[in-house]
């Protein structure tokens, strides 16, 4: 019987990583580059609430101020919704990317960035996903409040508060074991252009421990990323803000220029954050999505076609 090595799978994004980095370089740059479309799409929106955040502490009221950011805000509200479409979107791009990198090494252009059936089917899972656990989450919220309400009703709080942390428990626990038991339908759907479904959760039977593995140390690297380069950004941004303030304490006096002024003098710590994020960023996506398909080729049968039919 196949079985999942986590130490291979925990180190295939590392690996990735070593053996393409220009192709972690363009993922990041891909997803930097996002990030910038965003912020200048928003960014009258930013603007109009940094206006009305000053004049607030101006006038001692925020309302005036916030009633004039509201027609900037109508104007994009509707462009919210397809930026979010957009980013659901290049998530899946990006996911199918990794997930490509690892089982299809052979597809190298274009930084394994494609746009087809399988950024597709990916691209619906995820929200898909999003639908079925908000949901599934507020039943069973709703369920379990109900029964906590009639104990507590009938004055038997230990009873309602012990029902309260193990239905608790409960949903976190059910929730990670069915996102485990998913975990590796997208691999399999960029390994064939399939989309698998019943297969997906077939293959994870009896691997939900090694998988569980994966994820933990995934969210420890994660925190211990996170740590580093908060420290990081933290160093550069009061370094940056210091200069180019003349001191911490004139702070308050340099956001008090208009705000065009003020992202324009603050145009070069973006830059350089941006230049430290694009590796990041590239690298942050290998790590986190490369051992899933690795889980997935290490339980792949040998005849996926007759195995999935």
């Amino acid at each position: 019987m196949a079985e999942i090595s986590v130490g291979a799978a925990v180190s295939e994004g590392f690996a990735l990583i070593r053996r393409a980095p220009a192709t972690v370089v363009i993922w990041g740059f891909a997803q930097v580059g996002l990030l910038a479309v965003v912020f200048t799409v928003l960014s009258p929106v930013y603007a109009a609430m940094f206006e009305a955040f000053r004049a607030s502490a101006a006038w001692g009221t925020g309302a005036d101020a916030f009633q004039s950011m509201n027609p900037a805000v109508m104007q994009t509200q509707g462009l919210t919704y397809l930026i979010d479409v957009v980013e659901v979107g290049f998530a899946a791009v990006m996911y199918c990317a990794a997930y490509r990198a690892v089982l299809h090494p052979e597809q190298s252009a274009f930084g394994y960035l494609r746009v087809g059936m399988p950024e597709l089917y990916v691209g619906a899972l995820l929200i898909g996903a999003y639908f079925v656990f908000f949901i599934g989450i507020l039943i069973i919220v709703i369920v379990v409040g109900i029964i906590v309400a009639i104990f507590a009703v009938m004055h038997l709080w230990p009873a309602a508060i012990i029902l309260g942390i193990v239905g608790a428990l409960a949903v976190i626990v059910a929730s990670f074991y069915i996102a485990l038991r998913f975990s590796l339908i997208g691999p399999m759907i960029v390994d064939d252009g399939k989309f698998h479904f019943e297969d997906a959760w077939a293959l994870t039977r009896g691997h939900v421990l090694p998988l569980f593995l994966v994820a933990l140390v995934l969210v420890l690297v994660v925190l211990a990323a996170e740590i580093v380069l908060g420290l990081v950004f933290v160093a550069i941004g009061l370094g940056g803000l210091s200069a180019l303030a003349g001191g911490l304490g004139n702070l308050p006096t340099f956001f008090q220029q208009p705000v065009g002024t003020i992202f324009a003098r603050l145009s070069p710590l973006l830059v350089i954050a941006a230049m430290i994020w694009i590796p990041v960023a590239g690298a942050m996506n290998a790590i986190l999505l490369a051992p899933w398909a690795r889980a997935y080729r290490d339980l792949k049968p040998t005849d996926v076609s007759a195995t999935f039919a």
